[in-house]
């Protein structure tokens, strides 16, 4: 009787990847591999021989051993291609399997090529300066938090409130379109009013949208917003149409950011010269996360508790930003961490405090900073570690009740533009974008100039 094998994906992946990795090594006549993981989870290799005359030879042996070890995903699918080498190629196909691919820690001649239905914006290559580099302005902030309730859309909205009491124009965008919230907490007025339209129809309609008016509305309240004005483009209007368009809205990336929805709402928002544009995101792995998190900010604010499950989402947002855009030949996505809902009491709080820092500072070593310094001036490497303001060290928020339950935003604003933990997050938060511009960074009551 046939003993029939079966594995998990993940180690029929590995196995793949060990097997090829083993014939690079013991056969030097392959220029180089890539393992194609399909949109199914099937496995199949494309290769790049030195030697034709091995063809033969190489295609049994290469097929013998990834049938043993992807076992019910191997598809049996070897494709030898014409060319000496991945630089010799002139096949397209091949030519992005090879680009598009993924490179092995232990090495160059091989890559993991793998196929998404959807996320793709955790995989595809971003740059914010496709849309514009930070120091043109305004720089473009995502608020994100791995788990929800912590706080990320209050305090990306006292931020907010903290330049425009100093007489500046901000633009905030919510793209949490599954869980919406922004826009009624910085509602028009003391009613709640918000846009009719938000978000999520600018995504649907571009590339012909509307007026840009008709996807915000303004905050500017002087009770509030001081001599300034937040304009606040809400996800849409909770009602019976929202969840059929939001079954519509297509979130993923094809190959250039500037071809997506997104990058047109955030050019036609530049052009009304907002101080900054801030976007609250959606929790987790989610499409919208991987959109906002894969290079198309200038900055990315971490929110975080320290509960195990936010760790361990952190530590991949973290590694994401750090390893994963080294790994695409790209900058380190610059970033912040907050702790957040920290224990109010003196002893608890510290401990809170001291164990959280400990655990991200290993985060960061793990998957962020370099080992030595570069010649590029925003690469952090382990050589920041002193460094009060590196991106983990982070910023303590201590849990305050009158954040967890209030009617609307005039109840907690003074909280959250005075309070000297939130000052000292806006205040670090300036620093790192470059665009800090108090005189007294413990005075938020004065507003300098005219609104923007």
């Amino acid at each position: 009787m046939t003993l029939i094998v079966r594995k998990h994906l993940d180690e029929a992946r590995q196995g793949a990847v060990d097997s090829m990795l083993e014939l690079l090594t013991l056969e030097s006549t392959i220029a180089a591999a890539v393992v194609v993981d399909d949109l199914f989870g099937r496995i199949s290799v494309i290769i790049w021989l030195r030697d034709r005359a091995e063809s033969t030879r190489m295609d049994a042996a290469i097929r013998a051993r990834l049938s043993g070890a992807c076992a019910q995903y191997w598809t049996d699918e070897l494709h030898l291609s014409d060319a000496a080498s991945p630089e010799d190629e002139r096949d397209r196909l091949f030519q992005m399997a090879w680009r598009e691919g993924t490179p092995s820690d232990s090495s160059e001649r091989l890559r993991l090529n793998d196929r998404y239905r959807h996320h793709t914006g955790w995989f595809i290559d971003i740059d914010a300066n496709q849309l514009w580099p930070m120091h043109e302005g305004p720089p473009i902030v995502v608020f994100h938090g791995f788990k929800g309730g912590a706080g990320r859309t209050t305090l990306l909205a006292g931020y907010a409130l903290s330049w425009a009491r100093r007489g500046h124009t901000i633009a905030v965008l919510d793209m949490d379109l599954d869980a919406p919230g922004l826009g009624t907490l910085l509602a028009a007025d003391t009613d709640g009013t918000t846009a009719r339209w938000g978000v999520l129809d600018y995504l649907l309609e571009a590339p012909n949208p509307l007026d840009l008016t008709d996807y915000f509305h303004v905050c500017a309240r002087e009770e509030i917003t001081g001599a300034g004005r937040v304009n606040v483009f809400p996800a849409g209007s909770l009602d019976d149409a929202y969840l059929t368009k939001l079954a519509r809205v297509d979130l993923d990336v094809r190959r250039n950011i500037k071809q997506h929805p997104l990058a047109a709402l955030l050019q036609a928002i530049r052009a009304t010269q907002p101080k900054m544009i801030l976007l609250d995101g959606r929790a987790g792995l989610s499409p919208a996360a991987g959109l906002l998190l894969s290079g198309i900010a200038h900055f990315h604010v971490l929110v975080s508790t320290s509960n195990p499950q936010n760790l361990l989402g952190l530590e991949r947002v973290v590694r994401h930003l750090g390893f994963v855009q080294a790994r695409r030949d790209r900058a380190q996505g610059e970033c912040l961490v907050v702790q957040a809902l920290v224990p109010d009491s003196s002893e608890v709080g510290k401990a809170a405090r001291e164990q959280f820092a400990g655990r991200v500072e290993n985060i960061f070593r793990a998957g962020y900073y370099t080992k030595e310094p570069t010649d590029d001036d925003r690469t952090w490497s382990l050589h920041d570690l002193e460094s009060e303001v590196a991106p983990h060290v982070p910023l303590p928020i201590t849990y305050r009740g009158r954040l967890a339950h209030f009617s609307m935003i005039d109840d907690i604003v003074e909280l959250l533009v005075s309070d000297p933990e939130h000052e000292h997050l806006h205040h670090r938060l300036d620093e790192r974008l470059g665009i800090a511009d108090r005189v007294d960074t413990n005075q938020y009551e004065a507003t300098l100039g005219e609104p923007d």
